[in-house]
């Protein structure tokens, strides 16, 4: 009797295995395609009329940036190395190289008669593999080149944080966290130390 029922168990104890295997699998594709990884963290002050100072931090985000941007609104550049879904699958993400950061105005008028100010945020690489991937795409695990953009209203008042997804940039935006004195002390917010 005991055989019997051991030999009945094997199919089901197989059968929920699989399943098993199936839901995680199924759970595992949508946290790769919706991974998402900060890249870069910008602070404004204006300096004035639609003249802003910029700090952008990137990379390991302890080596700040300052350019000076021109507008109502900011601008970020990016260009986007896509993998096809079976190596995105296997544990390939998404790669990037920030290209340029510059200013834009709301409105056209604005656009085409006031003065612009674009700025290099990357280094050029020595071997480009972008190039490389856009030659060899048909034969590689690269599914498309592209470039992405992200833009956003300034606010001295917000700090903004553009994130790589699988798919392009994305920026999200919160409240900056101003300096303030605490029991006669000045208290400074620290997110990472860069020592």
């Amino acid at each position: 009797m005991r055989k019997l029922l051991w030999r009945l168990s094997l199919p089901v104890l197989f059968l929920v295995g699989v399943v098993a295997v199936l839901l995680f699998t199924n759970i595992y594709t949508f946290h790769r395609l919706t991974d998402e990884a900060p890249i870069a963290k910008l602070r404004f002050t204006q300096l004035g009329p639609q003249e802003y100072a910029v700090e952008l931090r990137s990379g390991d985000f302890c080596h700040p940036q300052h350019f000076v941007l021109y507008g109502d609104e900011w601008r970020m550049d990016a260009r986007f190395l896509k993998w096809k879904p079976l190596a995105n699958l296997l544990g390939l993400d998404a790669m990037y190289r920030l290209e340029r950061l510059s200013g834009r105005y709301r409105t056209l008028s604005d656009e085409n008669s006031s003065r612009h100010q674009a700025w290099r945020i990357g280094k050029l690489p020595a071997v480009d593999l972008f190039s490389i991937g856009q030659d060899w795409k048909y034969w590689s695990p690269v599914d498309t080149l592209y470039g992405s953009s992200v833009y956003e209203r300034i606010d001295p008042g917000q700090e903004y944080t553009v994130y790589r997804s699988q798919s392009g940039l994305l920026v999200r935006r919160s409240p900056a966290a101003p300096a303030r004195y605490e029991d006669g002390a000045l208290v400074i917010s620290i997110e990472k130390d860069c020592s």
